[in-house]
């Protein structure tokens, strides 16, 4: 076993290719032997890091849950594969601590707006703390939408206490402006709450990688104009 501190250089690499398959091909389509010959190492050795597939996962997941923070890796090399039931476990304690949406939250429980300008600084900041959690953690909300498609139970975790809450959550709140008069809806709200998602996704989590709009303060812009401009807030209609 290799000494940590001589390791951490071959640690990261390994961490950073296999994030990056996981992203593209979801955690079952991913094989051992694909990251070791993306880091340029046999895939014996990359045993010596990590137990297997399951113990390499679960640290790719710490790592992007830990952004923008540090991430503290193991100091005991091989990382052991951890208990049945443990990434799930994890998954679920770290969505239900960081999914809040302040803005969202205050807009849901709070009263409604009095004008068309506080209507739409209001949708503003809904959709611009949107845009801010999914670049966050935009490296795990990757892993997951791959992941999610072979894998039924990552998929249910996802759905559950991500991407499906946050869409109900959004459709609460579209459905209340609309029906107080405040948005004009294109559609049903869980069409446009579905909509909005996967504009928010689409800038923050996959245009990032093509590097086509430029910076993520920029896509932001977007983001919140495009919405703030389909959704048309107006003054209640007496």
């Amino acid at each position: 076993m290799p000494p940590v501190t001589e390791s951490e250089g071959t640690f990261t690499r390994i961490l950073d290719e296999a994030e990056a398959l996981f992203a593209t091909r979801g955690y079952r389509r991913t094989r051992l032997s694909e990251v070791a010959a993306a880091v340029g190492v046999s895939e014996p050795a990359l045993y010596r890091y990590f137990r297997g597939k399951d113990a390499l996962f679960e640290q790719v997941l710490r790592r992007a849950a830990a952004s923008p923070g540090p991430y503290e890796p193991p100091r005991k090399l091989p990382v052991p594969n951890p208990e049945p039931g443990q990434i799930e476990s994890f998954l679920r304690a770290f969505f239900e601590k960081s999914r809040r949406v302040a803005a969202l939250e205050r807009a849901l429980g709070g009263p409604a707006p009095c004008t068309p300008a506080e209507t739409r600084t209001e949708l503003a900041g809904v959709v611009g703390e949107l845009f801010d959690l999914a670049t966050r953690y935009r490296a795990g909300a990757r892993i997951m939408n791959a992941s999610a498609l072979e894998s039924p139970e990552l998929g249910r975790i996802w759905d559950e206490n991500v991407r499906g809450y946050l869409t109900r959550a959004v459709e609460r709140y579209l459905g209340r402006r609309s029906d107080e008069g405040l948005l004009v809806l294109p559609t049903a709200p869980s069409d446009a709450a579905i909509v909005l998602a996967s504009l928010v996704t689409s800038y923050a989590v996959n245009e990032a990688d093509l590097e086509m709009l430029g910076s993520a303060s920029h896509r932001r812009e977007v983001v919140v104009a495009s919405v703030v401009a389909m959704l048309e807030p107006r003054k209640v209609t007496p």
